[in-house]
């Protein structure tokens, strides 16, 4: 029996960290694949039930100067900023000054009727307000997003002109509805978002890396965005990021910083735990309040995965945080290489995590 005892231990002690290892080898493999090809350039950070199992940067944070990113580089999340906008949203709706039924025009009094008084902060947030991308509109990545603007001088020209489904009815993803939030969080509360953003959020976390981008902030250990094609990279478009993406993607960051977000996320520091179902609940298109939410038992594996996840792509950046809540297993990912996808990485990392067959990256001609 003592030695049946001295065999489960082994095998028990030995296991994990053996498996652990074996992991971080693969996604190593993995991320070199992608960066030989150049299809990565960037961080990457990988936790199971809270413990790193594999951080490292790769390729270079500003290429004219020849620096190579490191685990302090902020790079642009884009579109991962959502998840705090709605959760600014949801901590005013818990001190009682914001209503998730309750029209734009309650808030933001210059929106222009009928759409002011149709749609609703809850259809913001769950992209099904019925308004168009203004990012799609012409000219406006060429020319407008230059430009300078106050909040509501941006939202008057570009996110209050036209509907193209009745409020509530369909989902179409729209930074449009995400911006409009963040004009009311500067409504209501009297502050710039960057204020509120940094007492509610980043403070409470324990995010010293993480900010709102402006044009004149002096950004510490700031990536450089690139453009890859004809086979070279090439220096990002300009792009006023506090003008003309603002709540909805204008939030810099850290792959460590956005792991202490998670953590406040899902434990409590932030939200309630009635709030933050909330905003995990699967609506049309499975998205919930700022991040996708999905379920799914793979082919190859007997129980389910929960994720709540988001991706980004702004001017030079791209990023893709997953979350599979169940397992308690967390993939980040931040690349200052605007023409790549980063879902073939994000995948393989999962089948990798999951003792599952994967694809690295071939070499183009």
């Amino acid at each position: 029996m003592f030695r049946l005892y001295i065999l489960l231990a082994t095998l028990i002690t030995g296991t994990v960290p053996v498996r652990a290892q074996q992991h971080q080898k693969q996604i190593d493999t993995l991320l070199n694949s992608f960066v030989q090809a150049r299809q990565f350039n960037g961080n990457v950070l990988v936790v199971e039930k809270n413990k790193v199992l594999f951080e490292k940067s790769y390729g270079f944070a500003d290429r004219e100067h020849s620096i190579p990113n490191k685990p302090q580089t902020r790079f642009r999340i884009a579109s991962i900023t959502k998840q705090f906008t709605a959760v600014l949203i949801l901590q005013l709706v818990e001190k009682g000054r914001l209503d998730l039924n309750a029209p734009i025009s309650r808030y933001l009094q210059y929106y222009p009727k009928p759409w002011g008084d149709s749609i609703t902060l809850h259809q913001l947030l769950t992209h099904t307000s019925g308004l168009p991308e203004y990012t799609e509109k012409t000219g406006f990545l060429e020319q407008f997003s230059k430009q300078s603007y106050t909040h509501r001088e941006f939202i008057e020209q570009f996110c209050a002109d036209s509907l193209i489904s009745k409020p509530g009815t369909a989902y179409k993803y729209s930074n449009t509805g995400y911006y409009i939030l963040g004009a009311i969080i500067e409504a209501v509360t009297g502050k710039s978002y960057e204020e509120v953003l940094q007492a509610n959020i980043l403070n409470v976390a324990g995010m010293r890396h993480t900010g709102l981008e402006n044009k004149e902030a002096l950004i510490p250990n700031r990536a450089r965005g690139y453009n890859f094609r004809d086979n070279a990279y090439f220096n990002a478009d300009y792009i006023d990021m506090l003008s003309c993406i603002f709540s909805a993607g204008g939030i810099y960051s850290t792959t460590g910083d956005l792991w202490l977000w998670n953590k406040a996320l899902f434990g409590n520091k932030l939200i309630s735990s009635a709030n933050r179902s909330k905003m995990m609940q699967a609506y049309m298109n499975q998205y919930g309040y700022g991040i996708g939410i999905t379920k799914f038992t793979p082919p190859e594996l007997n129980n389910e995965v929960r994720f709540a996840f988001h991706q980004g792509a702004i001017n030079g950046f791209r990023s893709f945080m997953t979350y599979i809540i169940n397992e308690d297993r967390l993939i980040i990912l931040l690349c200052n290489n605007f023409d790549i996808d980063l879902n073939p990485i994000n995948n393989a990392i999962f089948s990798i995590l999951h003792n599952q067959p994967y694809k690295v990256a071939e070499m183009s001609n």
